[in-house]
């Protein structure tokens, strides 16, 4: 199913790219990288949008000045977030997702960084980031 999702996603862009001035869209090697989110020992699927490229504008329809969004389909979810970079590490034989954040989700200006750690607790991705208001 969340291969089902990832397709559903990218044919989309695609369609939303030929629209805008009948661009191509250009799909990066690293737009869709499967691995494990979960610690189950089975990949799930990350579309980063930060490597879909439309030719028809130079400016990336998919990012914005805070990143870009980054999706992981895990089973029946869809989850999103506006990323500046991310990768996988490993914590003591869990997956924890590091995500790169403009400082505005973390208090401070725009022109700041920090990072979102994530990890899945069987049901969704737990995080001590402040709930955005």
């Amino acid at each position: 199913m969340a291969q089902t999702a990832a397709d559903a996603l990218l044919t989309a862009s695609i369609r939303d790219c030929a629209l805008w001035e009948e661009g191509s869209l250009y799909i990066g090697e690293r737009a869709v990288v499967e691995m494990d989110l979960t610690g189950d020992g089975l990949p799930e699927t990350l579309v980063d949008t930060s490597h879909l490229e439309c030719s028809a504008t130079p400016l990336s329809p998919y990012c914005g000045s805070g990143g870009c969004s980054l999706f992981a389909f895990v089973e029946d979810h869809v989850f999103e977030w506006q990323a500046l970079g991310w990768r996988v590490i490993d914590w003591d034989g869990e997956p924890v997702l590091l995500i790169g954040r403009d400082g505005g989700w973390c208090g401070v200006s725009s022109a700041g960084y920090c990072f979102e750690a994530l990890n899945w607790n069987g049901e969704t991705f737990l995080t001590v980031m402040p709930p955005v208001e």
